[in-house]
């Protein structure tokens, strides 16, 4: 039989797609770190929202894995109908057709950089009104032309950890969005009290992933970082388990489910993230769901706010036991 590629392999099976991302394969998050004070008091909170998030009975397959993970990023940045939204790294465009269809977002701009996934994207919404497709790089957007200010949204489901240096992304992020509106993503974090070997082990491991030396940070750095940018309203929910160790065993049995077994070309890229996921989570390796609001102020009071909101995170504990990794 005929060479079968990666996309194929994860969603031999169950239902067919474009789907490239860990997925979500639990409804219980591990730990979610309470948001910054609101600019104002009427500001609705984010984690109630009319689209709750996807909650899947029992096991699930890739595809509804996916999507689950997509809802989730959706929802903790409170998309709703009729909302402007930038879907960063959007791959074969899977995610930009369930913003336009299940959340009725008005306006969707896809980005993507690689030509062909972009091809795929474009031919996936072409039926879909208000949506298309840029190629180009996430931690580059600024280079795109798109007007300040011009979406409510700015999601980037499961690939941010790609974008080096983030910083770029991020500020790129607060730009484009209206005073207001809101950023939602997936990042991989570390545990910062980890030993000087643990931080070694995961450097390798994130290395053979193909991910950028130094794009690991722990949680308090990655509020930091949005603090300094100027958000607000920012949440950090842990959600190991739910993505990292549903990954893992979703791996470990669609490899024998496989046509042709789990040593084919196409699998191996998976295997060995899944093989590698146990010891870097065991030496402190994270998964975090975060969102954040760019505030409705701006200039020295968004700032003042901002230092103020920054100064009292400063004074938090750390990410509760809870939320500590442990193997898959």
């Amino acid at each position: 039989m005929p060479d079968l590629g990666e996309t194929q392999l994860l969603h031999h099976g169950g239902r067919p797609g474009g789907w490239g991302s860990l997925g979500w394969w639990d409804a219980a998050p591990d730990t979610l770190d309470t948001p910054d004070t609101p600019d104002t008091p009427d500001t609705p909170d984010r984690r109630n929202t009319p689209n709750a998030p996807y909650a899947p009975d029992g096991p699930i397959d890739y595809h509804s894995a996916c999507t689950a993970l997509a809802r989730h990023v959706a929802c903790a940045a409170g998309l709703s109908a009729g909302a402007r939204v930038l879907s960063v790294a959007c791959g074969d465009g899977e995610e930009l057709r369930l913003w336009a269809q299940c959340f009725g977002a008005g306006t969707v701009v896809g980005v993507e950089l690689d030509a062909v996934r972009v091809q795929r994207a474009r031919a996936a919404t072409a039926a879909l009104a208000g949506v298309r497709v840029l190629q180009g790089s996430g931690d580059a957007l600024l280079a795109l032309g798109l007007p300040d200010a011009s979406f409510d949204h700015v999601l980037c489901v499961d690939a941010a950890y790609h974008l080096q240096p983030r910083t770029a992304f991020l500020q790129a992020a607060f730009k484009l969005l209206r005073p207001g509106g809101t950023l939602a993503y997936n990042d991989l974090l570390i545990d910062g009290s980890g030993s000087r070997w643990r931080h070694i082990a995961l450097a390798l491991g994130a290395r053979l992933c193909g991910l950028p030396a130094g794009s690991l940070c722990d949680g308090p750095a990655q509020r930091q970082r949005l603090h300094q940018i100027g958000f607000v309203e920012l949440q950090l929910q842990r959600v190991d388990d739910a993505v990292l160790g549903g990954f893992t065993r979703f791996v470990a049995q669609q490899g024998r489910r496989l046509p042709g077994g789990p040593w084919q070309a196409g699998w191996r890229r998976v295997a060995l993230t899944a093989m590698l996921i146990p010891p870097c989570r065991a030496a402190g390796l994270g998964y975090a769901m975060l969102s954040a609001r760019k505030p409705l102020a701006t200039g020295a009071a968004a700032t003042a706010a901002a230092s103020a909101s920054a100064t009292a995170n400063a004074e938090r504990t750390a990410l509760s036991s809870s939320g500590t990794p442990s193997s898959a």
